[in-house]
């Protein structure tokens, strides 16, 4: 009866043998798939010498346009700053001017 067990084990170990070397095969193949469709070099695509030229009048005009937003930012939160100072230095003097209306003027009409 051994013998049965012994060769089916043998015959389980073999198929799995087998199937190791598939899957190592199938990965050397994808491997080598892999190394011919990746360029060893980067390629760029030719452009003329004069859409050269727009393209930096393209990126310079981006870059006027970026400066010119940023410097309309700056403007709007000066702007908005000193409008909420003059705000705040309205209210303060307003509170200021209430308390000493309420300490001075209404305590002498009572």
């Amino acid at each position: 009866m051994n013998s049965p067990d012994k060769k089916a084990r043998e015959l389980r170990h073999k198929e799995q043998e087998l199937r190791k070397r598939e899957q190592e095969i199938r990965l050397r193949e994808l491997e080598s798939e892999i190394d011919r469709s990746v360029p060893e070099h980067r390629t760029s695509k030719y452009e003329e010498p004069d859409s050269q030229a727009k393209g930096k009048l393209k990126q310079w005009r981006r870059k006027i346009i970026a400066a010119a937003q940023f410097t309309g930012l700056v403007i709007a939160v000066v702007v908005a700053v000193r409008i909420a100072s003059w705000l705040a230095t309205a209210l303060i003097v307003g509170g200021i001017a209430l308390i000493a209306y309420k300490m001075f003027i209404e305590e002498d009409k009572s």
